[in-house]
């Protein structure tokens, strides 16, 4: 990413700070500010079950090139591609009112005059392309990984090859209710065969591989965003569940959408935001602030946030840490497969025909895991609806990249 002279200046004078802590922490750093459709029966499609390409193994280094501008070259075209597709309601390019904006919007310089949903949502996806740790410790035995998170193998959003899926591999991680049309499984393999494409150039020292790699990425989880909540994020119910809900002086930002899920219990009921989180501290948010408190040590968000904190933090104008905790899942996700010790919590292609598990390092990872399975908090991801993977696939692979 280019930065400024002062970005740089500052950007050095935390190495000293986080040297120590490398282990834990993300080998890209952001810059703290130090201020506080389709239901028929799926039939199986001719792909196979595993890469038809050989993979390179994971990487643990940084694959996107120094002089890389996420804003320039990521976030304006994509964001401007994926609001074409939604025409009736364009929200990742507006810019958002910043005097609505919470402290958890201005921890990094490098978001400074960045406005836009899709300017939060790309930096999120950059800053998740460099791998890490996850912050998974605490359930970790609940997906067969040890609760130490420094013995995790680092993931990212490539450092492993994404799994070729079938009819078969999928009724295995998402279970046979959920398995899409091999007409959808299809483009799920279009997606994977070119993330897979555009990872081993990146590998190779690719440029233009490399930032398509960014850009695919953040296509998904900006159509993501709309299959979520940016299609009815302005409705007078969204209005009148935050003020129900929200806590004295916050008064919703255009474009947050609070809903309450009838099917919820009371602690899981409120979801607010791009990618629909519960202000819940210890709850499907954990994760993320944990790994948020890694890379920000300055301006930490508490594990024991109050709810009222926890509506500021996700209900906040810029999206920062509701687009951060959105990537954070994916790789999540990533972590869980890459990590665990069971097969049933990873992809079928990562047991070796003796029934034992290949090495961390030689897995492939795919997004579509029931949640209990593999730590997936997104719905579309698991057809849960039997036509929302469809959706998100489908706007994922309009257009370029």
């Amino acid at each position: 990413m280019t930065h400024t002279n002062t970005t740089k200046i500052l950007m050095a004078a935390l190495v000293t700070l986080l040297m120590g802590n490398t282990a834990n922490a993300m080998a890209k750093q952001p810059v703290d500010s130090g201020d506080d459709n389709s239901t028929s029966t799926p039939s199986t499609p001719s792909t196979p079950s595993t890469p038809t390409t050989p993979e390179p193994p994971a990487t643990t280094g940084s694959v996107l090139p120094a002089d890389f501008d996420i804003f320039t070259e990521v976030a304006g075209p994509v964001g401007k591609l994926v609001d074409s597709f939604y025409t009736s309601y364009r929200e990742l390019i507006p810019e958002r009112d910043q005097t609505q904006s919470y402290k958890t919007d201005n921890v990094d310089v490098n978001l400074d005059t960045r406005y836009r949903f899709a300017d939060r949502i790309a930096y999120a996806v950059e800053l998740k392309m460099y791998p890490s740790k996850a912050g998974l410790g605490y359930v970790g035995s609940s997906y067969g990984m040890s609760t130490n998170e420094n013995t995790y193998l680092e993931t990212s959003l490539i450092s492993h090859p994404l799994c070729t899926v079938s009819s078969s591999s999928l009724t295995k991680t998402l279970a046979s209710g959920k398995v899409p049309s091999s007409t959808v499984i299809t483009k799920l393999n279009t997606f994977n065969n070119r993330m897979n494409e555009y990872r081993r150039g990146a590998m190779n020292g690719d440029r233009e591989s490399a930032v398509k790699a960014t850009k695919l990425w953040s296509k998904l989880m900006m159509c993501m965003s709309y299959t979520e909540s940016l299609t009815s994020a302005d409705t007078s119910k969204s209005g009148n569940v935050a003020s129900k809900n929200a806590p004295s002086g916050y008064r919703r930002p255009a474009g947050v959408l609070f809903y309450e899920d009838p099917y919820q219990d009371e602690a899981s009921k409120l979801n607010i935001g791009l990618f629909q989180f519960t202000p819940t501290a210890s709850g499907n948010v954990q994760a993320c602030i944990r790994e948020w408190n890694k890379l920000y040590p300055n301006n930490q968000i508490s594990k024991t946030a109050s709810k009222a904190e926890m509506i500021r933090v996700l209900g906040s104008a810029m999206q920062t840490f509701n687009a951060f905790c959105g990537v954070a899942k994916v790789t999540g996700m990533f972590a869980v497969q890459v990590n665990t010790s069971k097969s049933g919590n990873t992809h079928p292609s990562n047991l070796q025909s003796s029934g034992s598990l290949k090495l961390p390092k030689d897995r492939c990872v795919s997004p579509h895991f029931a949640a209990g399975k593999s730590y997936n908090h997104f719905g579309p991801l698991q057809n849960s609806t039997g036509s929302n993977l469809n959706e998100v696939y489908s706007c994922a692979l309009k257009g370029d990249y």
